[in-house]
């Protein structure tokens, strides 16, 4: 692979490329696109839980292909297809201005509410309408890194395959079983019936983080809901929540951004559980 194969940015294959950005193009191609070294390697880094390649296609440039062989090599060997492009075709195939010499295709990555809650282990989330793409990539990337499984967006949340979204979540997004698009009300009945507690995040709670009542509430198995930062949990999400759980405040903010409060509840869980195993 030396010269190459796609060098016209109005290139049919490039077209087929970008309109994965839309997700309307997403839903029924049942693929997406990921940009950059870091997330190629999420999702080739262990096959999926199915079976199946987690990359259908590979597009490089020859700088990157240089840089990035080990990782080129272990697509292909994945079962993707790779095809060299100019630097040219490959900023018309990326949403971001700089894709770093990479852009894949790959199959959504999306399961069904029961089986991800299924493989969440004892920690799971629940993002109730949460539409910031940058906050519900963030949210996955941590639960990803504090142990929780599952991550399962309600009617109302950002699709996670969205650009930002994916990049967000910096190649997490393929090592967490995910959901979209369930009732947050059928989400918390799913989850309560795998054997978790519901706890959802709210400024105005009676249980605050760092005391006793909240590590013993942490340290059982636990689907914690995160809402919007401008509406917060919604009132069915609270109604369903065993305890609603404070993120204590010690200086001036008025709050915190939800991607951090989400970070700090989840922390305090890997905590508790860590203790009580």
């Amino acid at each position: 692979m030396s010269e190459p194969e796609i060098t016209s940015p109005r290139s049919a294959r490039v077209t087929e490329v970008r309109q994965l950005h839309d997700r309307r193009h997403r839903a029924r191609r049942g693929a997406f696109v990921v940009e950059g070294p870091q997330a190629l390697d999420g999702a080739v880094a262990e096959p999926s839980a199915n079976g199946l390649g987690r990359v259908s296609q590979v597009y490089v440039d020859t700088e990157a292909l240089g840089r990035h062989r080990a990782l080129i090599a272990r697509a292909r060997r994945s079962g993707a297809t790779v095809t060299l492009v100019s630097p040219d075709v490959l900023r018309a195939m990326a949403e971001t201005r700089q894709p770093q010499g990479i852009v894949a295709v790959c199959p959504l990555v999306t399961v069904e509410a029961a089986s991800a809650f299924a493989a969440a282990g004892d920690l799971a989330v629940i993002l109730d309408g949460v539409a910031d793409p940058g906050n519900a990539g963030t949210i996955i990337r941590t639960a990803d890194a504090l142990g929780a499984g599952a991550v399962v967006l309600t009617e109302g949340s950002v699709d996670p395959h969205n650009g930002k979204c994916v990049r967000s979540t910096a190649g997490s997004i393929f090592h967490v079983a995910v959901a979209q698009g369930v009732p947050v009300r059928s989400a918390i009945q799913q989850a309560r019936s795998c054997g978790f507690d519901i706890l959802a995040a709210d400024a105005r709670a009676d249980v605050v983080l760092g005391t006793a009542e909240a590590d013993e509430l942490l340290a059982r198995p636990v689907a914690w809901v995160f809402g919007s930062e401008a509406h917060g949990v919604s009132p069915d999400a609270r109604a369903e929540a065993v305890r609603t759980v404070a993120v204590p405040m010690a200086g001036r903010a008025e709050s915190l951004n939800l991607a951090a409060a989400a970070a700090i509840c989840l922390y305090a869980t890997a905590l508790a559980q860590h203790r009580g195993a």
